[in-house]
């Protein structure tokens, strides 16, 4: 009963390698074409509204998260945590805030340590003026995708580092479409930016193996990114 159990789990995590691989090149694909050609024509026709930033992160929902979710489901008995596991599991206050204050600082300490220094610390003009929508989202749907899923999927244990770099690699990806469409592939690059990005991925990927809990790593992004967007020096 044993040996037919355990060749029952070996056939489970032969698939899930191949549906990880899978998963990841088709939403690659997806995402690229929506980032470079998509996106830009729905800009255009209905303009940079709520409406379009609306449905921007509705369809970053239906592509990253539902997948993911769906992909961690079926593909359950071999993850590092659980559906439930990934949302139930309880952080003790001490870790929270010291994740909390972690964020904080790696998204704001440069521009708090610019201000300190002489630099006019204040709150960006450009972040009251305009619809942040994407702040409500931005934590679920890739939190969901690379550390609910892909890490989750990939690693063996708290301290596997690499699954955490494989994590990073990735994470850094999925940035290149915009950032192409943007101009600013090279300057990523050249200004060594992408290495907050691996950086961020890394931290917050220890987080989640640490606790397995999903619901913390995307209020740590969320807070991250609203961070950076609201602070200016």
């Amino acid at each position: 009963m044993s040996m037919l159990t355990d060749h029952e789990g070996m056939r489970r995590t032969s698939k899930k390698i191949p549906a990880l691989i899978l998963h990841f090149i088709l939403f690659y694909a997806v995402w690229a074409c929506w980032a470079l050609w998509i996106k830009p024509a729905v800009k255009d026709t209905v303009g940079d509204t709520l409406l379009f930033e609306c449905l921007a992160e509705a369809f970053k929902v239906l592509v990253w998260t539902v997948p993911a979710l769906l992909l961690v489901r079926k593909f359950e008995p071999e993850m590092f945590a659980g559906l439930r596991q990934m949302f139930t599991n309880r952080i003790p206050l001490k870790w929270l805030l010291f994740w909390t204050l972690l964020f904080t600082v790696m998204a704001g300490g440069g521009k708090l340590a610019s201000g300190i220094t002489g630099g006019s610390l204040h709150i960006d003009p450009d972040f009251l003026s305009k619809s942040s929508v994407y702040l409500l989202t931005v934590g679920i749907t890739e939190e969901a995708v690379f550390r609910g899923w892909i890490l989750n999927a990939t690693a063996k244990s708290a301290a596997d580092w690499k699954a955490i770099l494989l994590n990073a690699v990735l994470f850094l990806s999925i940035h290149f479409p915009g950032w192409y469409h943007k101009g600013m592939l090279a300057s990523a690059f050249t200004g060594f930016g992408f290495l907050s990005i691996m950086l961020f991925s890394a931290v917050v990927s220890i987080c989640f193996l640490k606790h397995k809990n999903l619901l913390l790593p995307v209020f740590l992004h969320m807070l991250y990114d609203f961070v950076i967007d609201i602070i200016a020096v």
